[in-house]
C-alpha cells in the first residue's frame, strides 16, 4: 500500500490508528418505515422537525436512506430492529447499490449476497414489484441471509444457495441488473475485524482474484443486453480490483464500463495500477470509470466499484414468457382451504380472491398481496408471479412465506407478520418500544393485555390471531384467547434481556 499511495500512505495508515476514525450507519426501510422522524426519535432520541440541522445525524452521501450514528447509540438493541425498520450496514457498503440504481418492475440477481444488507437495500428499491434472486453459496451463511430478508419484510426474493456456475446454466440472459459483491481478501475489513487481518495474505489475494474473474463471467451469461452490472470489493488490491476488470474487459467484448457520478468524497479507480504492455489502450481508459472509497476520503471503511454495462438492447416484451426451468406448480387446493379461512377470519375487510393457485389478497389500507401459492411440503409460500421453478435449485425461500398447513388449520409465519400493518387485521395489540412489555413479547412469554391497555377491553372478550405491533409496526403474532396473548414469536430470534 505504502507503494501504491505513494504520498497518500501516510494518512491512510493514520486512519487505522484512531478508533473515532470508524463510521457506522443504519438503512432505514422506507417500504416499512416512511416516517424516517420515528427513527431519529427511537435511536437518536431527537425530535428531527426540532433539531438544529448541525444536531440531525449525517446523511450518508451516496444513499439517501442511510444515516450515520455514533458509539452512544445502539440501534442493534432496540426493538425498531427486529421489527426490521432499519438495517444495521457499514457505510462504504452501501455505495454499490446505489450505483446499481434498482427499479421496481425488473429482474435483479445479487449473486454473492450474505448476510443481505445490499439485497435488502436493493428491496427497498423495488418496492415489492419485480423479482429479486438474492444467492450465497455458503449454506450457513445463506441461511442468515435468508433471515435478514425476513426481517425486513421483503416479499418478492428467491434466496438460493448455489455456485455461480450453476445459476449461469439456469438463468442464462435473463436478469436486468445484476451485483457481483465478490468475495475478497477483505482489506477494507482490517479496521472492525480482526480475523480478517489474521486471514490475509498474498496467496490469498491471488486466490481471490481467480475466483472473482469465474463468478464475473458467470454473471456475465446472466445479464440482458442493454443490462446492467455492478462489480463490487471491500478490498484494496488492484489485483481484485482494476485487474479484474481489466481481465474481464478483455475477454467480454461485448461489454463497457459507465462513467459515474463521484460523490463524498469517491474517488476514481487507479486505471495505471492495472496497465501493463498487455493492456491495451482502450481497456485503459476503460479503467478510468472505476471508483474507489478509501478510508482516509471518505466516512466508511473502503470499497471498489465498477459499473459495467452490456452492449445492446433487450425486448422486454419477448422476454415476459421466458421462464428459466419452466413456471412452478401452484399449490393443491386442500392446501389452500386452511389458508384461505384463516385471512377470512384474521384480516379486516380484505378482498380474497384465488384462482388456479393465483392469489390477489387486496388488504385494508391499500396494499395488495399478490402471486402464485406454491407447497414445500405443509409450508406455503406466495411467490412473484413470474419467479422460476425451484426445482432442482437449492432454495432456502421463494417469495414471502406465509404459513404452515396443519391439517385442517393455518399457522401463520413471522414473515406474514412482518409484511403486515395493523390497519389489515381485525386484532392487533400494541406495545411502546420503551416498555417492559415489548422486551417480554422479545422473550417469548405470554402476554396479558390489562383492561387500560389500548384496546385491551376489546380483546379480553376475543379470540384469534393477534398481530403485535411496537409502536404502530408490525413485530410478531400471538394467539388470543380468555384474555391472554399466548406468545409466537419464533423461539430461535428471542431475546434474553
Amino acid at each position: 500500500m505504502k507503494k501504491l499511495l505513494e504520498g497518500e500512505y501516510a494518512e491512510f495508515a493514520a486512519s487505522y490508528e484512531d478508533e473515532k476514525d470508524r463510521y457506522q450507519a443504519l438503512r432505514i426501510n422506507t417500504c416499512k418505515c416512511p416516517d424516517v422522524s420515528a427513527i431519529f426519535a427511537a435511536v437518536y432520541g431527537m425530535d428531527s422537525t426540532e433539531a438544529p440541522a448541525e444536531e440531525l445525524p449525517g446523511q450518508v452521501p451516496w444513499e439517501s436512506r442511510g444515516f450515520y450514528y455514533g458509539r452512544e447509540q445502539s440501534p442493534g438493541k432496540h426493538p425498531y430492529h427486529e421489527a426490521g425498520l432499519y438495517y444495521i450496514q457499514e457505510p462504504s457498503a452501501m455505495a454499490p447499490v446505489h450505483y446499481l440504481d434498482p427499479k421496481p418492475g425488473e429482474r435483479i440477481l445479487d449473486l454473492c449476497a450474505a448476510p443481505g444488507g445490499k439485497s435488502t437495500q436493493i428491496a427497498d428499491c423495488m418496492r415489492g414489484e419485480g423479482l429479486l434472486v438474492t444467492n450465497e453459496i455458503n449454506r450457513e451463511r445463506a441461511k442468515i441471509l435468508s433471515l435478514n430478508i425476513e426481517r425486513m419484510g421483503v416479499t418478492n426474493a428467491m434466496v438460493l444457495s448455489e455456485d455461480s456456475s450453476r445459476l449461469a446454466e439456469v438463468f442464462e440472459g435473463y436478469f436486468d441488473r445484476i451485483l457481483v459483491d465478490a468475495p475478497c481478501s477483505g482489506e477494507g475489513m482490517f479496521r472492525k475485524n480482526e480475523i480478517a487481518t489474521s486471514e490475509w495474505s498474498l496467496d490469498n489475494v491471488k486466490l481471490c482474484a481467480e475466483r472473482q474473474a469465474q463468478i464475473l463471467d458467470n454473471a456475465a451469461k446472466m445479464l440482458l443486453p442493454g443490462g446492467r452490472l455492478v462489480y463490487s470489493t471491500c478490498t484494496f488490491s488492484p489485483e481484485e480490483n482494476e485487474k479484474t476488470i481489466a481481465g474481464f474487459l478483455m475477454g467480454h467484448s461485448d461489454f463497457h464500463t459507465e462513467q459515474i457520478e463521484l460523490t463524498g468524497g469517491i474517488t476514481g479507480g487507479k486505471a495505471e495500477w492495472a496497465s501493463d504492455e498487455e493492456t491495451a489502450p482502450e481497456i485503459w481508459q476503460e479503467l478510468c470509470n472505476t471508483a474507489r472509497l478509501w478510508p482516509h476520503r471518505v466516512k466508511g471503511e473502503g470499497h471498489f466499484l465498477c459499473v459495467l454495462k452490456r452492449n445492446g438492447s433487450s425486448d422486454s416484451s419477448a422476454l415476459k414468457s421466458y421462464i428459466p426451468g419452466g413456471r412452478f406448480i401452484r399449490a393443491k387446493k386442500e392446501n389452500l382451504r386452511p389458508f384461505l379461512e384463516f385471512c377470512n377470519e384474521t384480516f379486516d375487510e380484505a378482498k380474497v380472491t384465488e384462482q388456479k393457485g393465483e392469489l390477489s389478497l387486496v388488504l385494508k389500507g391499500g396494499r395488495t398481496l399478490s402471486g402464485g401459492l406454491l407447497s414445500f411440503g405443509d409450508q406455503l409460500y406466495l411467490a412473484p408471479s413470474d419467479m422460476p421453478s425451484p426445482d432442482g435449485l437449492k432454495v432456502l425461500r421463494c417469495g414471502l412465506h406465509l404459513g404452515t398447513v396443519k391439517k385442517d388449520r393455518f399457522e401463520p409465519s413471522h414473515a406474514l407478520a412482518l409484511a403486515l400493518s395493523k390497519e389489515s387485521v381485525k386484532l392487533s395489540y400494541d406495545i411502546p418500544s420503551d416498555s417492559q412489555q415489548i422486551r417480554q413479547y422479545l422473550n417469548g412469554q405470554t402476554l396479558r393485555p390489562g383492561s387500560d391497555a389500548p384496546a385491551g377491553e376489546a380483546l379480553s372478550k376475543s379470540k384469534g390471531w393477534c398481530l403485535v405491533t411496537c409502536d404502530g409496526y408490525s413485530i410478531g403474532w400471538a394467539k388470543l384467547a380468555g384474555g391472554m396473548l399466548k406468545n409466537h414469536y419464533p423461539k430461535g430470534l428471542r431475546i434474553n434481556y
